[in-house]
């Protein structure tokens, strides 16, 4: 006969782990329990931690607008270091490669069928070496006429070109296919703006570039240095 004190100690052993204690402490189940489980809450919890403090997303930048908006009056945009209002009708539109700042569709005259367009980019050589390569974008190589000017204590030079225009969609790719456009004009700023020589350069039918002339200019004379 099995001792009753040998007995005791080993049932004691096998029910005693079974039994609740309100006293114990109740693991949290590991994830993989957890998955398996009816708890949905759990499983969001483990699932679906909370965003940390740090994490919000950074406000838009004041005067910015999505591409294809049109600009509303007085509404501004920054670029190296200045404050430059676009008028009102131009429309946002992406820049079509990392070099351009901004780009800006000019809405075509009645009679014309291509609209104008106006980029944005950091100028690299003198006025008078990129005056040469535009010259160069016409058949005719047009003189340019040049206005200069300073706005706001920065140098402004305002240059103007007409003639038949060397149309290229892609125009540093030498494989592109060029289209003579008559009657075309470049209508461009270049500015010492205060962290570095910019080109304001747009071009268009003559007609499409006479009817934004004015409100060329009024960009022009919006240049402002950004305060810090």
């Amino acid at each position: 006969m099995i001792s009753v004190r040998l007995c005791c100690p080993l049932l004691l052993a096998i029910l005693l782990p079974g039994c609740s204690d309100s006293g114990g402490r109740h693991e949290k189940p590991t994830v993989e329990e957890a998955r398996g489980s009816a708890h949905p809450a759990l499983d969001a919890e483990i699932s679906s931690p909370p965003p940390s403090s740090g994490s919000a997303a950074a406000p838009p930048v004041a005067g910015d607008a999505a591409a294809g908006a049109q600009w509303k009056p007085g509404e501004a945009f920054e670029v190296m270091g200045m404050q430059v209002k676009a008028p009102e009708g131009w429309v946002r539109q992406k820049p079509a490669n990392r070099m351009r700042k901004a780009q800006f569709k000019l809405p075509h005259a009645d009679n014309d069928t291509h609209d104008g367009e106006l980029t944005v980019i950091p100028a690299f050589g003198g006025l008078e070496a990129n005056l040469q390569r535009w010259k160069q974008q016409f058949k005719e190589v047009p003189e340019p006429l040049i206005n200069n000017r300073e706005v706001a204590g920065m140098k402004v030079s305002i240059v103007q070109l007409d003639g038949t225009y060397l149309y290229k969609a892609r125009p540093m790719d030498p494989r592109e296919t060029v289209q003579p456009r008559p009657d075309y004009r470049v209508l461009a700023a270049v500015v010492q703006a205060p962290e570095g020589q910019l080109f304001f350069k747009s071009f268009g039918p003559r007609t499409t570039m006479e009817k934004w002339q004015e409100a060329f200019t009024d960009m022009v004379d919006s240049f402002t240095p950004t305060e810090r």
